[in-house]
């Protein structure tokens, strides 16, 4: 039987207003600018430009008992930053990060309702119209999610 601890790495999200997780994990998923990427133990290194989607991550419980609950996912909302995975760790660094556990949906309507007027801007350059359609998409696939 393989022992599971040798099988775990740290996981650390940073967002704006601070560091967000800091765990033992098993695996992360997150979104790159070109795709989705997961990572395991024994990762190779890479540095990757974040994209827009949700990060994922399964942390392991601590002796201290610090981590959610064995299986429990950790999930993000995120847009943009970069993901550093080195020597069996990873590092999140988002532009925009939300725990998707706290979101109700009368918190993400204040971020729809500036999104939508970012897209009525008329100054914005293709590439960010497209950015805040998708932003404007993800966050009502969020509210869809959580609404009872």
């Amino acid at each position: 039987m393989v022992n599971v601890e040798h099988k775990t790495f740290r996981c650390e999200l940073i967002g704006p207003k601070g560091k967000l997780l800091d765990c033992r994990t098993t695996s992360v998923v997150f979104p790159a600018h070109d795709g989705l990427v997961g990572v395991l133990y024994d990762h190779m290194p890479m540095l990757s430009q974040l994209g827009l989607g949700i990060v994922r991550v399964t942390p392991v419980p601590q002796e201290d008992h610090t981590a959610p609950e064995p299986s429990a996912e950790a999930d993000f909302f995120v847009d943009g930053g970069f993901a550093l995975v080195a020597e069996n760790s990873v590092t999140v660094v988002a532009y925009d990060a939300l725990p998707l556990r706290d979101l109700t949906a009368e918190t993400i309507e204040p971020m729809i309702d500036q999104t939508a007027r970012s897209l009525a801007e008329a100054d914005l350059s293709p590439a960010q119209h497209a950015h805040e359609n998708e932003r404007l998409r993800a966050l009502r696939r969020i509210v869809e999610s959580i609404k009872p």
